[in-house]
């Protein structure tokens, strides 16, 4: 499946402008993610405004992280833009690698270290009921690459992934629904 450059530069330069401002120095709060409470769901949803900025401060990041872990939950939405979403992710050792079949997934690592596993083939392949993942066992023949603070994983549909080799690892994790385009000649 191909896909426009609008939707691939947007992706990219998103992941980008987190990555610029994943430091705790240079986050700044208008519209601010409030702390989650000890008994706040596992996923918030906030839709993003069409007619402002939204921000989100470091401090309320690292607070929705530390709920997260003390919880054992892997996952919080803190942005649904109905095609795309933006997500503080905790991946455990024991997560299944998955296939995408409709949607980019972009890893910006904020904190520690990893092995991302991309490409191959994914075994003992599941389809998820809920979503548009298929989740397998392990990848066969994939391509083993360490990850840091500050990389960027971009993995486009159709291709497994998954991580392993976790140290501190922390990413946000931005989805976009993938687009069919016709080729051009």
């Amino acid at each position: 499946m191909k896909t426009g450059p609008s939707i691939r530069t947007s992706a990219i330069t998103l992941a980008a402008l987190l990555t610029v401002t994943a430091s705790p120095a240079t986050f700044c709060s208008e519209a601010a993610v409030a702390a989650p409470a000890a008994a706040a769901p596992a996923v918030a949803t906030n839709r993003v405004p069409s007619d402002r900025a939204t921000f989100f401060a470091n401090g309320d990041l690292q607070n929705i992280w530390k709920d997260l872990e003390a919880r054992q939950v892997i996952n919080q939405r803190i942005v649904e833009g109905g095609s795309y979403s933006v997500n503080v992710r905790i991946v455990k050792p024991n997560d299944a690698p998955l296939v995408h079949q409709a949607s980019f997934d972009i890893w910006v690592v904020t904190a520690g270290s990893a092995t991302a596993i991309t490409g191959g083939e994914l075994l003992n392949p599941v389809k998820r009921a809920v979503a548009d993942d298929t989740a397998g066992t392990d990848i066969r023949g994939g391509t083993d690459r360490a990850i840091k603070q500050g990389d960027i994983v971009f993995i486009p549909p159709g291709v497994a992934h998954g991580f392993k080799d976790l140290k501190d690892f922390r990413a946000f994790l931005i989805r976009f629904e993938a687009k069919p385009t016709t080729a051009q000649p």
